[in-house]
């Protein structure tokens, strides 16, 4: 009967209610007559109290929905869904049969013998069963649930919880049991007509209460929230879903999709913060700029971002030419799909390649250039050395060189943490790109205004999150096999960060540029790996095999520490320094070497080849690169070439 109804046409279903209320409402004046004269009658017996015949009664029993019908009709009632009327709609309700026994006594007082104590009782008895026959309706039409309903939990009790549990009473498929508060003095009390339960009794109640899920708001969603969260519910997080904003939900709406499962990035680094449109901006709006290694994950994210931000031109500079082809594709149908004005140029070749960075230099006027190639893998590099040296410290040198010829206005370097004290060869070339630039801005410093005006800097951050390189994807791979999890150590910890914020933490840092400034994210708090690793299995909703669990899902098993890895990075050398306009953004200052002083390294580095022993490479290293200290394996084996 409930399908039939719901699936009948919306102008029947109005026609279906008006009928209802006619006879409703005349009902409620032959109850007034019979309540007040304390006596039952039938209309045809007319009004004994009164001397009024059966054609008075019928009249004036009749000319009651004739009147609050088009008053309801004018309310606009008979437009609302029956299923999902709220508090307003009775409020128009009121309103309406107010409106409807004032116009309906007045006419009544005049024409017929009838008591005038009747209005009120009529005023009452009217309302009051328009109202019922709208809960009735309402609650037949919600309440006949499907068998695979899901009882749920939401966590809070503020009020986008309490609206959260009005919008889901209006699905089928969803029940809500109540609310979880974090404050004991709630305990028994109600919210909406459900029950407050506190964390005490959550394991009593999702065992009685069969809860499928656990619903978190908005307003706890933020990162040091949901850790929380996750803390104190750690039994149940695989239960736990996020719910999107009240705020962007149409009500009656909400579906099981909009429900969200608690993912890892919700409870890495920090919440991020809205980046101020002014920095972004500076350095790209209506400007040509370049992108090196845009193919890679911060390359191209940066070219998604610095798209939207209205450039006059992008330049694309990549060495694969499978993820050259990709971000060009996806830039080209920005362009399309947006109707913008950007220009889109790529080249598909190396930093290395002194001659095409001439080209690209000289066939534009570039404004601002987004150094991130490089090669970043650390133990790939601690094997391949001269790859690293060639790609991340000459064409660093080439590309600043010619950039510095060129006067482009802002050259920003994507660095990492790595270049930080390094036992790494790749952190050892990162810090050594990090001087080269140094280097170039005291020589534009010691020049005259007008022959020189180009700004180096550098960003320098920790992991992100999604990126070629990060754990978590590794992780992820590794639990939807089966596992094992493979963590090389149990006291590693590392920073993350979200590929978006990167990105626009490093366009806003090259904009506050004032040369040869060494800038530093703020990561947030660090994570420990191993605690990572079993904080995504569970969240995958698999358990950890270990001595305690043997009959467990999936496995973590320590590898050691790969070569040139260190249990935890840093983001600073030295202790100087300071903070800008940016919250998140830091300025280090931190020890340089002459211009000469990197020429001279430039050249033994441009003299190695693949026949140089591995030992030798450090040594250039080491004597460059304050704190660098050689990571000593018997994996790394000297290249030998007959």
């Amino acid at each position: 009967m409930r399908e039939l109804l719901l699936s009948l046409p919306r102008n029947f279903k109005r026609l279906l209610l008006i009928s209802i209320d006619f006879v409703t409402l005349s009902l409620a004046v032959w109850a007034s007559l019979i309540i007040r004269s304390d006596n039952f009658f039938y209309p045809s017996e007319g009004y004994i109290l009164t001397g009024a015949t059966p054609e008075h009664i019928y009249a004036v029993i009749f000319l009651a929905p004739l009147i609050t019908i088009p008053i309801l009709i004018l309310s606009r009632l008979y437009r609302s869904i029956t299923r999902y009327i709220t508090i307003e709609t009775y409020v128009k309700i009121t309103k309406a049969c107010v409106v409807g026994a004032i116009i309906w006594s007045f006419i009544v007082y005049f024409l017929f013998p009838i008591p005038r104590s009747v209005f009120i009782i009529y005023l009452i008895v009217s309302t009051g069963l328009v109202y019922l026959t709208r809960f009735i309706a309402r609650d037949y039409l919600l309440n006949t649930r499907k068998s695979n309903i899901k009882n749920i939990l939401i966590f809070g009790i503020g009020n986008s919880s309490r609206q959260i549990a009005e919008i889901l009473r209006l699905d089928l498929n969803i029940n809500p049991v109540g609310f979880i508060s974090e404050n004991k003095e709630d305990k028994k009390t109600s919210i909406a007509e459900l029950p407050v339960f506190t964390h005490s009794s959550i394991d009593k109640i999702m065992i009685k209460k069969d809860i499928q899920e656990i619903l978190v708001t908005s307003d706890h969603q933020s990162k040091d929230k949901l850790r929380d969260i996750i803390k104190k519910l750690e039994m149940y997080q695989t239960k736990i879903r996020k719910l999107p904003n009240i705020a962007g939900l149409t009500r009656g709406e909400i579906q099981s999709i909009d429900k969200q499962r608690i993912n890892i990035e919700d409870l890495l680094g920090r919440d991020t913060i809205k980046p101020d449109p002014y920095l972004l901006k500076a350095c790209i709006q209506d400007k040509v700029v370049l992108i090196t290694g845009c193919g890679g994950s911060i390359g191209s994210e940066l070219a998604r971002q610095i798209i939207n931000l209205k450039p006059k031109k992008i330049i694309l500079l990549e060495q694969s030419e499978y993820f050259l082809y990709e971000i060009d594709r996806e830039l080209n149908e920005i362009v399309t799909t947006k109707s913008l004005s950007v220009k889109i140029k790529s080249y598909l070749g190396s930093v290395c390649d002194k001659d095409l960075i001439k080209v690209i230099l000289s066939s534009d006027t570039i404004d601002t250039i987004y150094h991130a190639a490089a090669n970043k893998h650390v133990p790939l590099v601690e094997h391949n050395p001269l790859s690293a040296i060639k790609n991340n410290i000459l064409g660093t040198y080439i590309i600043a060189s010619e950039s510095y010829k060129k006067n482009v206005d802002n050259f920003v370097l994507i660095s990492s943490d790595k270049a930080v004290r390094p036992t790494n060869i790749m952190g050892a070339t990162k810090r050594f790109a990090e001087l080269i630039l140094q280097s170039f801005q005291d020589v534009v410093d010691n020049m005259p205004a007008t022959k020189s005006r180009t700004k180096f800097c550098m960003v320098r951050f920790g992991n992100v999150l999604d990126t070629s390189g990060s754990v978590v994807p590794l992780f992820k791979k590794q639990i939807q096999s089966g596992g094992p999890v493979t963590v090389t150590h149990p006291d590693v910890i590392r920073y993350f960060m979200t590929i978006t914020e990167a990105s626009e933490l490093v366009i806003q840092a090259g904009s506050l540029s004032k040369g040869g400034d060494v800038f530093v994210l703020d990561m947030g708090e660090p994570m420990n790996i191993f605690e990572l690793a079993k904080q995504m299995i569970k969240l995958s909703g698999k358990t950890i095999r270990d001595n305690s669990n043997t009959s467990g899902d999936i496995e973590i098993k320590f590898t050691n520490l790969r070569d040139g890895e260190k249990l935890y990075e840093e983001l600073l050398i030295g202790d100087n320094v300071q903070n800008t306009v940016h919250p998140h953004i830091m300025s280090a200052n931190e020890e340089k070497l002459s211009h000469d002083k990197i020429m001279e390294i430039v050249n033994k580095l441009e003299d190695l080849d693949a026949r140089t022993p591995i030992k030798d490479i450090q040594q250039i290293l080491y004597d460059s690169v304050s704190g660098y200290k050689p990571f000593k394996s018997d994996n790394i084996v000297e290249l030998n070439i007959d």
